[in-house]
């Protein structure tokens, strides 16, 4: 059944997939695949990379980011020998002129089901579970009245550790590559791994890796030298491999740009199925030869082994479900807020417009969240990780990378703060107080419990405070582009104080259970005396401020010329109960009336359009885009908590 069909695809499977029928999108819209070690991306297109653990440090394969051409990926060429003609199995890198395209987008996996020259091809590319790998089942069907010889070629390109590369043709000279014919395995490793690695030497580290790529058919010939398969100044439109349907010569070495590619001649009757698979991956040297019978096994096991991913997904996505009058809220809840905020956000933490890796301490912790209603062990495990990039002063790493451990302390004040806050929403689901007692050590020096880690994170916002009694802006809040706002620590943010004040009440409530009377009295006359400071000081007769700067000068307000009403202002005073119901009324009626949009909720209006460094760099992005007034969706869903 199709559901919100539109001029590029539709949601089928009860919302479960989404179908891509026209793969010229606005962007390259695509699927992020893990499972917590290897991943994946892919576009609709064919573009995208594969990592494991960390999808900056420890790049598997080669990709540039290009929104326009996303033509970087890992590609399945078929060559008709008889004709000369070729195309590729999915849009990039050839674009064909298919008879018939369609993309799959599922929960897992995704799936090209594409036709050309009357060859039906079809593409499932995979993640298994509890796997360093990725697998391809490949199936062509000859629908044509005479028998075909069709050549198949997969081709793409290794980095093999830190992305991106600046010194391209420097780290090719540490690629190795190697044949081994009896496992049917092109063989890659790096002898120089960049990566910052804690209490290593620079510039002298092994890749302790063994790149593999497996095929269920013995190719007839490869090559790892980009020269040899594109000719020298070649491209796609003149690939001498591609178009001259030459044997590959079993190139492999060193010293060379190095791709994986080989060619496999098949021979279909008309009628004919075909199914190949491969399996590309990464494993630790010292543990190759023990493990990789397990996947030389994927090559005959692929179906159950795709089976297994699509239960996986299915049966955990499917255990908190609604049924609104509303038929997309129906498919983003019950499928892919929890899909994408699991694969993409906590296993995968990349994407095509940022791919950095790395774990952000409010990030993470919020996003960690979904696991309450699916699976909260998970979120139990988060908070106890986030807690121990906390110093023992309370503050804690804005964010830090796996691998490396490589993290960022700095002066952003509302980070330290969301460790109490999903730790109290963790407590409220599950009531799991044993959690308070976990000992955690600080990152400087020391350890206490999860309590004592959420309470130095109070302690130390409390000691942040104005004159006047409201929260300090400090290097930024949640938007982390008003670093220049309070860079002094005379700045004030209106939106922290708000979210202090909840903090504030839900973690007086944890003392009250915990038997900590005194506490619960601190903290609640706390709350009340920032809330009496909020209404005296940041309400500005419609609305509450933003914030204000250094130098005194204010934020969000309707004087203001630009930058006169910021949502999270308003939304978080209705969320944290600063207002009455009254007043909560009229904030929001003032948000719908000049931040609701048709596209979405602004985070603020009017935009900046001269750059403020007093205010941040939010001011140096176009007006509308990202933090300087545009759709931020994070907030937007703020706003409908609110509502």
């Amino acid at each position: 059944m199709e559901l919100l069909k539109g001029k590029y695809g539709y949601f089928t499977d009860e919302g479960a997939t989404y179908c891509i029928e026209n793969w010229q999108t606005p962007r390259p819209w695509i699927n992020v695949i893990s499972n917590g070690r290897w991943g994946l991306t892919v576009s609709q297109a064919g573009g995208g990379y594969s990592w494991l653990d960390h999808s900056m440090l420890n790049r598997v394969t080669r990709w540039n980011q290009d929104i326009l051409k996303d033509q970087d990926g890992k590609y399945l060429i078929l060559l008709d020998e008889e004709t000369g003609k070729a195309w590729s199995i999915a849009p990039q890198p050839l674009k064909p002129d298919y008879q018939s395209y369609q993309c799959r987008h599922g929960l897992g996996y995704t799936t090209f089901h594409t036709r050309c020259e009357d060859i039906e091809a079809e593409w499932t590319l995979f993640v298994p579970q509890n796997k360093s790998c990725e697998t391809w089942k490949v199936r062509l069907i000859n629908h044509s009245a005479r028998q075909r010889k069709i050549t198949l070629m997969p081709y793409f390109e290794l980095l093999l550790g830190v992305f991106p590369d600046w010194h391209h043709e420097f780290q090719n000279l540490f690629l190795r590559t190697s044949y081994d014919a009896g496992r049917r395995a092109l063989i890659a490793e790096n002898t120089l791994w960049s990566a910052p690695l804690p209490g290593e030497h620079g510039w002298n580290k092994d890749w302790p890796f063994r790149f593999f790529f497996l095929s269920s058919n013995q190719p007839e010939s490869y090559t790892c030298d980009k020269e040899e398969f594109f000719g020298r100044n070649g491209d796609w439109r003149d690939a001498s491999a591609v178009y001259a349907g030459n044997k590959f010569s079993n190139r492999t070495g060193t010293g060379f740009e190095q791709i994986v590619s080989q060619r496999h001649p098949l021979q279909l009757n008309p009628g004919e199925t075909l199914d190949l698979t491969f399996v590309l991956g990464i494993l630790e040297r010292e543990r190759y030869e023990a493990e990789i019978p397990d996947y030389l096994k994927l090559i005959t096991e692929s179906d159950a082994a795709l089976k297994e991913v699509k239960e996986h997904w299915l049966e955990l996505c499917s255990r908190l479900k609604v049924d609104t009058p509303d038929p997309a809220l129906n498919i983003m809840v019950n499928y892919w807020l929890k899909y994408q905020t699991i694969s993409c956000r906590l296993l995968g933490r990349t994407a095509f417009y940022q791919c950095g890796g790395a774990f952000g301490y409010r990030d993470q912790l919020q996003d960690s969240q979904i696991w309450l209603t699916l699976d909260p062990p998970k979120t139990r495990k988060q908070i106890l990780t986030h807690a121990a990039h906390q110093q023992s002063d309370g503050t804690v790493q804005h964010w830090w990378h796996p691998i490396s451990e490589e993290g960022r302390l700095t002066d952003i004040s509302d980070d330290l703060l969301w460790l109490p806050f999903v730790t109290c929403n963790y407590l409220t689901e599950t009531g799991d107080t044993s959690i308070l007692d976990e000992s955690i050590v600080y990152l400087d020096k020391g350890a206490g419990s999860l309590f004592e880690h959420c309470e130095r994170a109070i302690e130390k916002a409390l000691s942040r405070l104005s004159p006047r009694g409201l929260s300090l802006m400090g290097e930024g809040d949640w938007n982390d582009g008003m670093n220049g706002v309070g860079k002094d620590w005379k700045g004030e943010s209106i939106w922290l104080s708000h979210f202090l004040i909840g903090i504030l009440k839900d973690f007086a409530q944890v003392c009250s259970q915990t038997g900590k009377g005194d506490k619960e009295a601190r903290y609640l006359a706390a709350a009340e005396a920032l809330k009496k400071a909020v209404l005296e000081h940041a309400f500005a007769g419609d609305w509450f401020i933003r914030a204000t700067t250094d130098n005194g000068a204010v934020l969000g307000a309707n004087s203001c010329k630009e930058g006169k009403i910021f949502l999270n202002a308003q939304t978080w005073a209705v969320i944290n109960g600063v207002v009455d119901n009254a007043q909560a009324q009229s904030l929001l009626d003032h948000v719908e009336k000049h931040l609701y949009k048709d596209y979405g909720v602004l985070l603020f209006t009017p935009a900046y359009t001269v750059v403020d460094k007093n205010i941040g760099y939010l001011t140096r992005y176009s007006p509308g885009v990202r933090e300087n007034g545009g759709v931020y969706t994070h907030a937007a869903i703020w706003a409908m908590w609110a509502q």
